[in-house]
């Protein structure tokens, strides 16, 4: 994957792979974005170096000029569908289509190994986020109910 710079409103950022040393600044930025409910996937150190190296090409962050983790964007696949995590933009960066370049960098990659239905889960008051993925052009989905259990 190449990184690409990109530039509007006078400041520039690229995209690249995350790796398992952006973990403390990744985690930084879930913890202090609204909505992110991290503790209902394993977001450890170990459970996020498994996904990275299950899915290195749909795991992405940005970056500004500095180096500066500014915003993520974590994909994965069972073969057949693939899953978007924790798209996340630092506040000040937001506005700049640093959020939807991820998603459809991502949605490239999936695409490029034959998957062609993607989802997200978004909790229930993050309206944020929820008007986030509506300006993508995303849907809900009224006809499935979701469960989860804990091992």
């Amino acid at each position: 994957m190449t990184d690409i710079a990109h530039s509007k409103n006078d400041t520039t950022w690229r995209i690249r792979r995350m790796t398992p040393e952006d973990y403390d600044d990744t985690y930084a930025l879930w913890d202090r974005t609204p909505g992110m409910h991290l503790h209902s996937l394993n977001n450890t150190y170990g459970g996020i170096v498994r996904l990275l190296d299950a899915n290195p090409n749909t795991c992405l962050v940005a970056v500004d000029a500095q180096g500066t983790l500014i915003a993520t964007a974590l994909g994965a696949t069972d073969g057949r569908k693939g899953y978007l995590y924790h798209i996340a933009v630092d506040e000040h960066w937001r506005g700049r289509s640093i959020g939807s370049t991820l998603v459809h960098r991502i949605e490239d990659a999936f695409q490029a190994v034959g998957i062609v239905k993607v989802g997200i889960l978004v909790v229930a008051d993050n309206e944020d986020g929820k008007r986030f993925w509506k300006h993508q052009g995303w849907k809900t989905r009224p006809d499935v109910v979701y469960f989860d259990h804990d091992l």
